[in-house]
């Protein structure tokens, strides 16, 4: 996608709602508010307070829902600043930031689960209780609670000790000053006043309709999801992460790519303001069921609990990380292709359904798409917009292998066959085979291409391209192919001006480690899975694309034959790949190089530290290193071809 919109990025981040990686937000959400509202039906009931079913309890809901998406939306663009705008000032603590958020965030959500069950209050009035018998009156109290808050915020803030100690001691100062260790029972009884002042305002809110301490502890859950979800990136996410990360063009940029990030979390958020909107009809059912209204409290202030323990260990990101692999990042993969590509008018509505099955895929003219041939996946489609009066050709190659065999047919908008051929009918030009050449095209509109497998060639990959009719003479031996002046033409443009523009600055005295344009790459060393040790430093005479990526990942499978075709094309000239996986195994990804015949270095960051140093948050992202070691731009998401040539033209407007 070559240019994104605030209403693409809207549409995106809507569709993205049904995306794998949501799918643990959603029931932490639910429970969260579900405990809001079970806990404001319980208060009214208790006070005797007529039923809340109209405007005003709907206008509560909303305002929750959208403080939780307001907070959400504030990390979420935040996050992505850091990683990508800030990333060589700020990117590298990134986990550390959204880590102490997850597990401060996930003992308040504990705070809020024990307050909905009821719990606090009878905590309180018990130690008000024993203030009579000496307890609260005991300095020896202030100590443990001193010594216990200042452990919490220790293990809160991840053992940052810059961070750590003058947290702590600022706690121990202000106990001090506001008489713990002097007046212990006046400091307690004061601090347990303004425990339930907070509780009984917000219990308060409820019932009236919305406080603001309620709303600002919604924003807050909001905020604290937000840090312990880790985000499915499809190729416009990618996109606009990487214009957020376009720090080397003007302030304009970073600003654009922060609204794009903002518009994508609110249309993410959208379904979750709905939702909260739908839960308040289920006050009706709540005040049907009154006389188990103790036994729902403790129920829902259970499940927050867990959600806030899920929390606080990591689990909730754990889990949003397993659903952005494998085939759950396919899926998402396809629900942003197939949900953009109908706004933009690529997909028609008859063609939705197949699109995120993945039998068809949506393409642009000049793009390539890969496919894939087994004894049970015989057929596949394409579907490309052209204009009328458009002349193409169809070019099918094989991957590691002969290309299978497979007969061809392009359908009209109408869905009238135009044209087919066959392989054995094809004219073949440096190694690609030509099935259809000089097609016109009679209209606008969506063209289907469908391929179906031949008798032979089972479990065979191969790309397909309909791309803009061109002579097919062979090219010699300096000139690139037809494909190669696709994403290879934007990576030959890459390795030839990095040889001399990046050297050019390389030269200048003492560049600056870091991760923007123009720094030195921050070095580190490590084995390949064919046991070749390599340190980045070493490779300064060549120009390095550094690619971070898993086996896991279903873009990066749709990215990695490209990268191989530009390796074999680019290495005599000083060109090298190294893809780093994470998350991984040695022997998923021997079986991944062979599976692709890749010959570029491959290894694994078991510890995750080179993974941390590039404030690597998505996958693939992909770093291009100059000549010099120095930094000349960075991708995060998928390199599509057309995202190729916007990219490279943009760094290389002379070629």
């Amino acid at each position: 996608m070559e240019n994104v919109s605030f209403g693409l990025a809207l549409v995106a981040g809507f569709l993205s709602f049904i995306s794998p990686c949501v799918l643990p937000l959603v029931p932490a959400y639910i429970g969260y508010m579900g405990g809001r509202l079970t806990h404001n039906v319980a208060r009214q009931t208790s006070a005797g307070g007529a039923s809340a079913l109209g405007v005003t309890a709907r206008l509560q809901m909303l305002l929750h829902g959208i403080a939780f998406v307001l907070g959400f939306t504030l990390i979420f663009v935040l996050i992505g600043f850091l990683t990508t705008a800030l990333a060589s000032i700020a990117g590298q603590f990134v986990s550390t930031f959204t880590e102490s958020i997850g597990r401060i965030g996930g003992l308040v959500i504990i705070f809020f689960g024990l307050q909905f069950m009821g719990v606090l209050p009878r905590f309180f009035r018990w130690l008000r209780a024993k203030s009579n018998a000496g307890l609260l009156d005991n300095v020896l109290l202030s100590i443990v609670f001193a010594i216990l808050a200042s452990a919490v915020i220790y293990w809160g803030f991840v053992a940052q000790i810059v961070i750590v100690l003058p947290l702590a001691a600022a706690l121990v100062v202000a106990m001090f000053v506001k008489g713990a260790f002097a007046q212990p029972a006046v400091f307690w009884n004061r601090i347990l006043d303004r425990l339930d002042l907070m509780i009984y305002s917000d219990t308060r809110g409820d019932v009236a309709g919305s406080s603001r301490e309620g709303l600002l502890g919604s924003a807050f859950m909001g905020m604290v999801f937000s840090a312990g979800w880790t985000p499915c990136i499809g190729p416009l996410l990618g996109t606009i992460l990487t214009v957020a990360a376009a720090t080397g063009a003007t302030t304009g940029d970073i600003v654009q790519g922060m609204l794009l990030l903002t518009a994508y979390s609110i249309g993410l958020g959208i379904p979750f303001v709905v939702t909260a909107l739908l839960m308040n009809s289920a006050q009706g059912i709540l005040r049907r069921l009154q006389r188990h209204m103790h036994k729902i409290e403790l129920f829902s202030g259970t499940l927050l609990i867990l959600i806030g323990l899920l929390v606080a260990s990591g689990q909730l990101q754990s889990l949003s990380q397993t659903f952005s692999q494998g085939d759950f990042a396919d899926f998402t993969f396809r629900v942003e292709e197939c949900g953009v590509g109908y706004f933009e008018g690529r997909v028609g509505l008859s063609h939705v359904g197949a699109c995120l099955s993945g039998t068809l895929i949506p393409v642009a003219v000049n793009q390539s798409a890969g496919g894939l041939f087994t004894n049970d996946v015989s057929r596949l489609e394409y579907l490309f917009h052209a204009d009328e009066g458009a002349l193409i050709d169809v070019e099918v190659r094989g991957l590691g292998n002969e290309a299978p065999d497979f007969t061809v047919t392009l359908y009209s908008p109408s869905d009238v066959s135009i044209e087919t051929a066959d392989k054995a009918s094809s004219l073949m030009a440096d190694g690609m085979f030509y099935p259809l050449t000089q097609v016109s095209l009679a209209q606008d509109g969506l063209y289907r291409l469908v391929l179906e497998k031949g008798e032979t060639g089972a479990d065979t990959r191969f790309r397909v391209k309909a791309r803009e009719s061109q002579p097919l003479a062979l090219p010699s031996d300096d000139e690139a192919s037809d494909e190669e002046a696709g994403a290879l033409g934007s990576l030959t443009s890459l390795a030839e001006n990095a040889l001399s523009s990046l050297s050019d600055i390389a030269s200048e005295l003492g560049p600056a480690v870091g991760l923007a344009e123009g720094n030195l790459a921050p070095d580190f060393t490590i084995t390949t899975v064919d046991g070749q040790e390599l340190a980045l430093s070493d490779l300064r005479d060549k120009v390095v694309l550094l690619n971070f990526w898993g086996t896991w990942c279903g873009p990066c499978r749709r990215e990695m034959p490209e990268f191989q075709k530009a390796y074999e094309e680019w290495r005599d000239e000083g060109f090298l790949i190294l893809a780093i996986a994470y998350n991984d195994t040695e022997a998923a990804i021997r079986d991944f190089r062979d599976e692709f015949g890749l010959s570029f270095p491959l290894a694994l960051d078991d510890s995750g530290e080179i993974n941390d140093s590039y404030a690597v948050q998505t996958r693939p992202s992909t770093y291009i290193i100059g000549r010099g070691g120095l930094i000349g731009t960075k991708h995060f998401g998928i390199m599509t071809e057309p995202q190729l040539r916007e990219l490279f033209d943009d760094m290389f407007p002379e070629h």
